[in-house]
């Protein structure tokens, strides 16, 4: 068995090589660019590495199901992109470089996420198509949408937009987490269910472990907002306290949000150990996504 950190690098290495095949060959130079200037920007690629992880898991092999965890990448990348213009978090640098609009402006920008997130499902379609599993596709397609939509991403950006120099209850952080943060990562996690045709019981564990570290996920991302440095982030820090944004390490304070993250990392761990299935891998990422620096 590998450690966990030559597997992350092995993944990453093989979603970068994917991602680069599924852009389009044809179309206006410029937005072809600025699609490509941010998924070349870096980035972990967690949330497509959670998709092989858990299919590999599940006995399905990478090229299975690679079209699927590029399409989770696609669509975290649009959303990066349209979180960081004006309108919304006004951030000037995005995985250690300027972000999109900085380079593309605005307009260019908005496009370039809208069309990463269209192609997102042109892959899905892809790989329905490709495989022959068109029942799966659909299934995948729809898990998707609904956590980029108003009961995920959409929503929970809408809620963050709206609690700006407001005190909000932990309840209500936890919920804007949910939707913001966990619905693409618990996507993540159910897209590779689906694609390994995972049973009922295993869907269960899988969603509990992946709405678990969903939640631990943001915790650690408000801490490393106040404890980590741009260098080391690669993104602005301190912008929550800049917006009076209130966050789980503002209302439990940072020990107290560590240790809440510890323990969702633990159970998000229980979670999966009845799933009769070698599940190394997904404990050493819960482990990872909880217990890092950047």
């Amino acid at each position: 068995m590998i450690g966990i950190d030559q597997y992350l690098e092995e993944k990453k290495a093989l979603v970068n090589r994917a991602l680069m095949e599924c852009l389009p060959d044809s179309g206006p130079q410029e937005i072809r660019e600025a699609m490509i200037y941010s998924l070349e920007a870096g980035g972990k690629r967690l949330r497509p590495i959670l998709t092989l992880a858990v299919a590999e898991t599940l006995g399905k092999k990478d090229d299975q199901v690679l079209d699927v965890a590029c399409a989770l990448e696609l669509v975290h990348t649009y959303s990066l992109i349209h979180d960081d213009l004006p309108a919304m978090d006004d951030s000037d640098m995005r995985r250690g470089k300027p972000t999109c609009h900085r380079v593309y402006g605005d307009a260019i920008a908005v496009l370039a996420g809208d069309a990463l997130l269209t192609l997102a499902f042109e892959v899905v379609a892809r790989y329905g198509l490709k495989s022959g599993q068109f029942k799966k596709a659909i299934l995948i397609s729809s898990e998707l949408s609904k956590a980029a939509g108003v009961k995920g991403m959409i929503g929970g950006q809408v809620l963050d937009l709206k609690a700006e120099g407001r005190e909000l209850s932990l309840l209500e952080i936890e919920n804007i987490s949910i939707m913001k943060t966990g619905a693409l990562l618990k996507a993540s996690v159910m897209c590779g269910a689906i694609a390994a045709g995972a049973g009922k019981k295993e869907r269960a564990s899988l969603e509990r472990y992946a709405s678990n570290i969903g939640t631990a996920f943001q915790i650690i991302d408000d801490i490393l907002d106040v404890e980590s440095s741009a260098e080391e982030l690669g993104k602005p820090t301190g912008s929550d306290r800049k917006r009076f944004m209130p966050t789980f390490a503002a209302v439990l304070g940072i020990e107290e949000a560590r240790i809440k993250a510890e323990n969702l990392c633990n159970e998000a761990i229980m979670a999966i150990q009845d799933l009769g299935r070698p599940v190394e891998i997904l404990n050493g990422l819960a482990k990872k996504l909880v217990f890092r620096t950047k």
